[in-house]
């Protein structure tokens, strides 16, 4: 059975930032990343397509719309459970565009994925709980970018 991994904003933005996909050099990764999307295995929320803001890469994104995976009755009751348990995972008054997270997360429970995001675990303690916080809650694997690229190049 194949890995569908759910990728996070973040993520996306730091490949193209890091793994310009207009250079040839970075070729086989986005050639990779491309694959992944045409088979169903890597997808993310339609929410995530919100947080996009780069020119190249939404304008990629555009392209690959079929990844981002609209809110379903399901996804967005996942949605509801992880906001009841994890209230402050939305920051209201946050500069950030990261309202999508819990719907990220909604998606890996729905479709039994592992997460892609470069998020770090925040600080349970004070209440600052991150996406790697909430997959560590329902026990969903996640990684980041470069992890995810080692195992999709190999």
């Amino acid at each position: 059975m194949k890995t569908i991994y759910i990728i996070d904003a973040n993520a996306l933005i730091d490949a193209s930032k890091y793994y310009n996909m207009k250079k040839f050099t970075f070729a086989p990764i986005w050639t990779a990343i491309e694959e992944l999307i045409s088979q169903g295995e890597l997808i993310s929320s339609s929410e995530i397509f919100d947080e996009l803001k780069d020119d190249d890469l939404l304008a990629w994104a555009k392209l690959h719309k079929e990844m981002f995976i609209p809110l379903s009755k399901e996804i967005q009751e996942h949605t509801v459970d992880i906001l009841g348990k994890y209230p402050t995972m939305i920051k209201i008054k946050s500069s950030s565009n990261s309202n999508g997270d819990p719907f990220l997360v909604a998606t890996a429970i729905q479709y039994g994925g592992c997460v892609i995001t470069n998020e770090r675990l925040g600080d349970e303690k004070s209440g600052d709980f991150h996406i790697p916080n909430v997959c560590n809650g329902y026990n969903i694997p996640y990684m980041d970018l470069n992890t995810f690229l080692d195992h999709v190049l190999k």
